[in-house]
């Protein structure tokens, strides 16, 4: 099965979804009450995914979660599996494995799940979570598609005993609480523009000669496990850093889609949460591509794109190359690499990558620095919630707008087009804060020593979307129902992994 290059997207989307649609079971459980906890009242968790973000949760349930307990671990990774169980039974933790998370959802003594799996799987693993009578902590972004989003959303609804926290973890954070306060005071006037970043080096994963073996931990249903509601196709990486099936994920769009919902979905569901904009917005942009480096990723590591909210716009900045060729270094603006800025009529609010926050003049002069605290409660939040059982931090459906928008300003890129500089200053010259952002880029890739006159950058078309029904619209037909048919708009699985149409 072919990658996904841009130049077969267009044609791809105008004949289907790009998904191998399998008939399968829509539904693997009925909605079951949920557990009632262990005799000694603490919550029993398992930890689905254990090779990078959820390895920390795991540790944080070893460690410093009281109320919460840590029962089970679940990774298709055998060596991962075994690895992370000899760090628990290191800890004095005795906990049960589960290659097949399915198994693991039988299982009457799991109260919880945490779900540390790749994006491909958080929207079908917390559907699946909520009908076993779970609760369930999903990992962010909380979808690979707009539509499987909403089914998420619509699960969360439906079984209702359960409750769902995603893990856009800023919304924890105190500091931006009483940052957005500030700016919603009126003191620093309107807001004019929401800026996120995401400034963080991704260096090249290297170039295969063709499809990759598997890792021997790995076994061949246990890859089908891995791929989930993905195309079912073989591992056409084997970078440094993640092998044929680990990490590099996140730039194949197959299963990512590079760091605007990588790193980009906490900037951008920051960003949002200032302008307090419901919902998605009316149109949105892209502009970028993958320069410096010939590699198997797919997904661009320079990145523009333009949300056109009511209120203001909010746009954002992805680049993977450093401050300049030879560094390890990243370029920052405002004093930000991986952050949020909010430029206001009379000052601007900084968001740093921890979740505190400073506020400034247009002098640059510091009115306030927060430190009340930043996003670090976030874990314990989720243990409190399901105590509580209420969900205050860290809604479905405030998580499945932020992904959702990073998933629109993939599908404008794919959909776009290579433009000479020129003709793409042009193209853009009527938005200030996008065409100011691209000019700024254009130093950082002449800094990296990209040759701008052979390596032309991909300007996405301007698509405008309805909120309501969460669809592009549009009079070019061609182009809407391309952008609608996009994999990354929606895609419902495959086989047992097929996702339910619950919205």
């Amino acid at each position: 099965m072919k990658t996904w290059s841009r130049k077969d997207f267009l044609k791809t989307s105008l004949i289907g979804s790009g998904a191998a649609l399998v008939a399968g079971s829509s539904r693997l459980f009925g909605q079951v009450a949920p557990a009632a906890g262990s005799a000694a009242g603490d919550i029993r968790v398992a930890v689905v995914g254990i090779n990078a973000q959820g390895a920390g949760h795991m540790r944080d349930y070893i460690n410093k979660l009281p109320g919460a307990r840590l029962v089970a671990l679940c990774d298709v990774d055998s060596e991962v599996l075994a690895k992370r169980t000899a760090e628990c039974e290191k800890a004095g933790v005795k906990v049960e494995t589960y290659i097949d998370y399915r198994k693991l959802l039988e299982n009457k003594n799991i109260d919880a799940v945490v779900l540390g799996t790749p994006n491909h799987q958080h929207a079908v693993q917390t559907i699946w979570g909520l009908q076993a009578g779970k609760d369930v902590y999903v990992e962010k972004p909380v979808s690979h598609n707009v539509w499987e989003g909403r089914q998420a959303v619509a699960a969360a609804a439906k079984y209702s005993k359960n409750i769902v926290q995603a893990g856009t973890q800023n919304r924890s954070s105190l500091d931006i609480m009483e940052a957005i306060a500030y700016v919603r005071s009126g003191k620093l006037g309107k807001i004019q523009h929401a800026r996120g970043l995401c400034y963080k080096l991704r260096e090249s994963i290297g170039r295969t000669t063709g499809p990759q073996a598997l890792p021997a931990s790995i076994s061949k249903e246990g890859y089908d496990l891995w791929t989930g509601p993905a195309d079912l196709t073989p591992p056409r990486r084997n970078g440094p850093r993640g092998g044929p099936v680990h990490y590099d994920w996140h730039w194949i769009w197959n299963y990512g889609g590079g760091d605007i919902t990588n790193q980009g979905i906490h900037q951008v569901d920051v960003a949002r949460w200032f302008l307090g904009e419901p919902g998605l917005p009316a149109s949105v942009m892209s502009v970028g591509g993958r320069f410096g480096y010939q590699d198997d990723a797919e997904t661009p590591n320079t990145l523009i794109t333009t949300f056109g909210y009511a209120k203001a716009p909010l746009i954002f900045e992805v680049r993977g190359l450093p401050a300049k060729t030879g560094m390890k270094a990243m370029d920052a603006f405002r004093g930000s690499r991986v952050g949020v800025i909010v430029q206001c009529e009379g000052g601007y609010v900084t968001v740093a990558e921890t979740g505190n926050a400073n506020i400034y003049d247009n002098d640059n002069k510091r009115i306030m620095a927060l430190t009340k605290g930043g996003n670090g409660s976030h874990r314990a939040n989720f243990v409190k919630a399901v105590q509580n059982r209420k969900v205050t931090v860290g809604l479905i459906e405030e998580a499945h707008f932020s992904s959702a928008l990073c998933h629109m300003g993939n599908v404008s890129y794919l959909l776009g087009a290579e433009k000479s500089n020129a003709a793409l200053r042009e193209s853009i010259a009527w938005d200030l804060p996008t065409s100011e952002a691209y000019s700024r880029t254009l130093d950082h890739l002449r800094a990296n020593d990209v040759d701008l006159a052979t390596a032309q950058v991909v300007k996405g078309p301007l698509l405008n979307f309805d909120n309501k029904t969460e669809m592009f619209v549009g009079s070019d037909q061609v182009l809407v129902d391309a952008a609608n048919k996009s994999p990354l708009h929606k895609r419902t699985g495959r086989g047992a992994f097929s996702i339910q149409q619950i919205a």
